[in-house]
């Protein structure tokens, strides 16, 4: 296992965030608030507008909102954070709500609370109680009903943000028109609909068939590359100028889901077409020993034509996947494996044409020892992996 002398390293000081994967989310386990935050994210997930009114969707919405607003009745039973503020933490946890959503949801739901909450909706466990306990009207029964009905509104009859936690005396005659308030609320709905409907439509888009930075797709790519290839002739084999580079450029954080990131960027500044392999490789270091260790490898066989220009992202696995191994490599102890950190060192990139190397890149002067193969002392391939 090869060492070698301390090298400084120069990038931006990351906080380590450890989460861990259910449904799509992300969480810290160790934490109470974050459990809870987790839990009511997973309940507003977003859905798509309905197609139509379906009666049975309003069931399914008191089964939500209950969950909910006993999980903030929780917190606020236990002193943790408030209510409003739990589910700013859930929104949190939550990227694929669009502002609109986010605004009428955070309302609906703090509102489902506030009113179950004042009425003694909850009993001695937490849960909730369809019956008043306290305040005006002991006794009174509760129910959930749309806000807008789905008979006037289809599209929002399977949204969440659309119910609301009222007295059964108090519920909305069948034949009741829509007050001021019900109407700009409705007005707010159709934003939010329309907001959805459109991140339906991008999503379609991108989505649709895989196409390069041009919007070509692979097979309107090969053809041209070919046609490029039989104009060159012979000096389509002859060794590409190719301009390499790459950059670190994401340190692992919730949105990179505890990962490093490097983006490599190859650019074909020959005037012919050329096919080169790409290999990448991301590497870390111990934090006692300053073994070097291989985090990652990635491989590319391109086709380029003439000024074409690649960027490939390449990703780490989350930082925690490295520490027993590395802790290991260290022989740390129990106390000292609680202080020691996950380290990144950098990356490796190598472009190969079957006349030789075409490009060479790497983060510093070690980093471009490795992806030399004429260097028989520092080979990247023989790294060992984490």
């Amino acid at each position: 296992m090869e060492t070698f002398p301390r090298i400084p390293f120069s990038a931006a000081a990351v906080v380590s965030l450890l989460f861990f994967q259910v449904a799509g989310l992300k969480a810290a386990p160790s934490s109470k608030i974050n459990r809870r935050a987790q839990a009511i994210a997973k309940l507003i997930a977003p859905v798509a507008p309905a197609k139509k009114f379906d009666s049975g969707s309003l069931g399914k919405l008191e089964k939500q909102m209950s969950q909910a607003i006993e999980l903030m009745e929780d917190s606020y039973r236990t002193s943790g954070p408030s209510p409003g503020s739990l589910l700013d933490k859930a929104f949190e946890f939550r990227e694929d709500i669009a502002q609109v959503e986010e605004m009428i949801l955070h309302h609906s739901l703090l509102n489902a609370w506030r009113e179950a909450n004042a009425a003694g909706l909850f009993d001695r466990l937490g849960k909730f109680s369809p019956k008043a306990s306290q305040g005006r009207g002991v006794g009174d029964r509760f129910l959930f009903e749309y806000i807008i009905p789905g008979e006037v509104y289809p599209e929002a009859s399977n949204q969440l943000s659309n119910i609301r936690l009222v007295r059964e005396s108090e519920k909305r005659a069948d034949s009741a028109s829509l007050t001021p308030r019900e109407t700009a609320f409705r007005n707010n709905l159709e934003k939010m609909i329309s907001e959805k409907l459109e991140g339906i439509e991008l999503a379609n888009y991108n989505n649709g068939p895989k196409t390069n930075s041009l919007g070509q797709t692979d097979e309107q790519h090969s053809a041209l590359w070919n046609k490029e290839m039989e104009l060159a002739g012979e000096a389509a084999n002859e060794l590409p100028n190719l301009r390499v580079e790459g950059h670190v450029s994401a340190t692992p954080t919730h949105a990179t889901k505890d990962r490093w990131r490097v983006e490599c960027d190859i650019t074909n500044i020959s005037r012919i077409p050329t096919e080169v392999k790409v290999e990448i490789w991301l590497l870390g270091y111990t934090e006692e020993k300053r073994i070097h260790y291989l985090m990652a490898k990635s491989e590319h066989q391109l086709k380029l034509r003439s000024g074409e220009n690649r960027v490939f992202e390449v990703f780490t696995k989350s930082q925690r996947s490295y520490k027993q191994r590395a802790d290991d490599a260290d022989d740390l102890s129990k106390k000292e494996r609680q202080r020691s950190k996950v380290k990144f060192r950098g990356y490796v990139i190598r472009v190969t044409h079957e006349k030789g190397i075409a490009g060479l890149a790497g983060n510093d002067r070690t980093m471009l020892r490795y992806a030399d193969p004429k260097d028989e002392t520092v080979r990247v391939e023989s790294l060992p992996q984490f």
